[in-house]
């Protein structure tokens, strides 16, 4: 159980992640080449009531490394939700990776079975075994975020693909 944890935790945040990097990289070349701000997409949002780009990103990070560390039963960092700018959202995703990178294998022994108690509201909390937690709480959530970040930049305009959302190599 110990290398699928492992796997679907760290290996699932990895990927996704640098995806989430190469999709702002992306960005930002469609800001220059339309001659227009690249802060105008960070601000961007599907819908009045949602966050923004920056809010996504924001919380796909915290999803990652807030799950990893629980997993390894270890308390996460906590992060400022500061940032303004692409460089600051990169440097925020290369620090999720660093968390995410210094969990190693032998830390998740006995991930699944740990007990994870976890915010779900402004009051509430909820317990749950450790694989309950990554499969039905942190992994959606991550996706979530990161889906809909890549949903922002799509529909304004940045020319993206299936292979980028899934950091599969271009042909």
């Amino acid at each position: 159980m110990t290398e699928f944890m492992h796997a679907a935790s760290a290996g699932t945040f990895t990927r996704m992640l640098n995806s989430l990097s190469a999709v702002l990289d992306k960005a930002e070349a469609h800001a220059k080449a339309k001659n227009f701000d690249v802060d105008i997409l960070l601000n961007s949002r599907l819908a009045p009531d949602m966050f923004s780009l920056i809010g996504q990103i924001q919380l796909a990070t915290v999803f990652a490394k807030n799950a990893i560390c629980r997993l390894a039963g270890q308390e996460p960092p906590n992060y400022e939700d500061n940032e303004k700018t692409l460089p600051e959202l990169r440097a925020r995703i290369a620090r999720t990776l660093d968390i995410v990178g210094s969990i190693g294998f032998d830390a998740l022994s006995a991930a699944d079975t740990r007990q994870i108690t976890f915010r779900v509201g402004p009051t509430a909390t909820l317990t749950t075994s450790g694989v309950e937690y990554l499969l039905h709480f942190a992994v959606p959530n991550f996706y979530f975020h990161v889906t809909t970040a890549y949903a922002i930049l799509r529909h304004n305009g940045v020319q993206l693909g299936k292979r980028d959302f899934m950091a599969i190599p271009q042909p």
